[in-house]
């Protein structure tokens, strides 16, 4: 039963879009500081990397402006502030699946180089963090 704020719609049709809908969201959070609060300052060459990259998985990228967040550093009992920037795109599953390996290299790559604590990802509603990285290839 739909209630009167609910309608059925073939919205791809109404549009005259495809058939072909993402459903999966994969984003990559690009860090403007190290796991030590420091600049890294070369946050836009991370930034651009990642975006041709989520470009080749899902057809387009979209960069956010850096939004303000922060993380708990246990250690030294302090929040780190810093200003990320998330570069997102909606998945073509076989193209995810042909570019694995390269998203895995390039977090790896972006966690050792910056000298992150941990590297986040969010993938389809779920959020990873990659805290011990591949050695360098």
């Amino acid at each position: 039963m739909t209630d009167e704020y609910e309608i059925e719609l073939d919205f791809a049709d109404a549009l005259g879009a495809s058939d072909l809908t993402s459903h999966q969201v994969l984003t990559l959070y690009i860090p403007d500081k190290d796991r030590d609060g420091n600049e890294i300052g070369t946050q836009r060459k991370w930034v651009l990397e990642a975006a041709a990259l989520l470009a080749k998985i899902g057809g387009g990228v979209t960069i956010m402006p850096p939004t303000e967040g922060g993380w708990y550093d246990e250690d030294n009992d302090r929040i780190i502030w810093e200003r990320p920037v998330l570069v997102y795109t909606y998945v073509k599953p076989q193209h995810l699946l042909q570019n694995l390996q390269h998203l895995r290299a390039f977090t790896h790559r972006l966690g050792r180089e910056t000298n992150q604590g941990e590297v986040a990802v969010e993938f389809d509603h779920d959020f990873y963090r990659i805290t011990t990285y591949d050695q360098e290839a």
